[in-house]
C-alpha cells in the first residue's frame, strides 16, 4: 500500500489536554505515524494560551484560529470545520473530536485500505441511544475519507436545517423520545423500549440533525457506501467493556474495540452518573487497553 498523508482535523475549545492525549494516541496507534499531519482549529481565537504550548512538540502541526460569533456549541464547531476544509491539501482527512481514544492498532492503514477498496467514508455513527440522529453513516466524532470526498461539493458543516424544518423536528423528536421518557439509562435496561424507539425512528427519519448532516445527506443521495463502527449497548458486551460503554461511548469493529468517545452532556436524557468525569473515562479506557494486551 502506498503511504499517503493523512491530515487529522480537530476543533479545540479550551481542550488542550484532550487534544494532546488524542494526538499522542493517534501517533502511537498508527502503523505509519510519519504520514500524519495535524490541523487544530482553536475556537477560542487564541484566548486558550495553553494550546500552542502543550502542542509545541507535535510534528507537522498547524493551528488555525477561528472567531465564531455563534454561542451554540454545534454551530461554533461547524464554523471551525468550515474554516479547516479550505486549507486541506493532503490525500486523506480524518475529522475527529478531541475527547477520543483509539484502541485499533494500525487504524491509519485500516481506514486507508477501506477507502481504497471503494468505501466513501469510515467512522463512528451516533450511538443508538441518541434518538433521531444518524446511526448508519459516520459522524463528526470520527470520520475518515479522501479529502476530495469532504470538499468536492463545498457543503457546510452547519448542523441545523431551515427554521420550518427545525420546528417540525422539535415536535416529532419529542414523540420519538417518548416525551423524554426514553433516556439513555432506560434504553440500556429495556430491550422493548429500544425496539419501540427504533421503530419510531424508522418512521420519522432524522429529527435531530447535527454537525455535518449535509455531507451525510449528499453522500446518501449519491449512494455512497461506508464502513460504520458498531455502537453496542453495555448489556451486549463482555465485562471489561461494560464500564466504558455504560458511562461513555464505545465503538467496535467486528466485535473488537476500535475507539471510545468520552462525550459529556448536560442534557438530562443523555447523562450518566460519570458523564464528564475525565478520570473515570481514562480508567475505563485503560481497563479495555489492558484486555487487549
Amino acid at each position: 500500500m502506498v503511504k499517503k498523508v493523512i491530515n487529522v482535523v480537530s476543533v479545540s475549545w479550551y481542550s488542550s489536554g484532550h487534544i494532546k492525549r488524542m494526538v499522542n494516541n493517534l501517533l502511537d496507534k498508527a502503523e505509519n505515524p510519519e504520514t500524519l499531519t495535524f490541523t487544530i482549529i482553536d475556537n477560542t481565537n487564541g484566548t486558550d494560551m495553553e494550546l500552542k504550548e502543550v502542542l509545541s512538540d507535535v510534528p507537522s502541526l498547524t493551528i488555525l484560529y477561528n472567531k465564531s460569533e455563534a454561542k451554540q456549541r454545534s454551530v461554533a464547531h461547524a464554523s471551525a470545520l468550515d474554516v479547516a476544509m479550505s486549507k486541506l491539501e493532503t490525500y486523506f482527512t480524518l475529522v475527529v473530536d478531541p475527547d477520543v481514544h483509539i484502541f485499533k492498532e494500525g487504524w491509519d492503514s485500516f481506514c486507508q485500505s477501506k477507502i481504497e477498496s471503494g468505501q466513501s467514508a469510515v467512522g463512528a455513527p451516533y450511538p443508538k441511544w441518541k434518538l433521531g440522529k444518524v446511526h448508519d453513516f459516520p459522524s463528526v466524532v470520527f470520520i475518515f475519507s479522501s479529502t476530495e470526498w469532504f470538499t468536492r461539493e463545498g457543503k457546510s458543516w452547519h448542523p441545523f436545517p431551515p427554521f420550518w424544518r427545525r420546528a417540525w423536528n422539535f415536535f416529532v423528536r419529542k414523540f420519538v423520545r417518548l416525551f423524554r421518557f426514553a433516556t439513555r439509562q432506560r434504553l440500556e435496561n429495556s430491550r422493548l423500549m429500544r425496539t419501540v424507539t427504533s421503530g419510531l425512528e424508522t418512521m420519522t427519519g432524522i429529527t435531530s440533525p447535527d454537525t455535518g448532516w449535509r455531507l451525510v445527506k449528499a453522500a446518501k443521495e449519491r449512494g455512497d457506501a461506508s464502513i460504520v463502527f458498531e455502537a453496542p449497548y453495555s448489556s451486549e458486551l463482555p465485562e471489561h467493556m461494560v464500564e466504558l460503554a455504560r458511562n461513555f461511548e464505545l465503538f467496535c469493529y467486528s466485535g473488537d474495540p476500535f475507539m471510545s468517545h468520552m462525550y459529556s452532556s448536560g442534557i438530562s436524557y443523555y447523562r450518566t452518573e460519570k458523564s464528564g468525569d475525565l478520570n473515570a473515562w481514562i480508567s475505563a479506557v485503560e481497563q479495555v487497553e489492558r484486555s487487549l494486551n
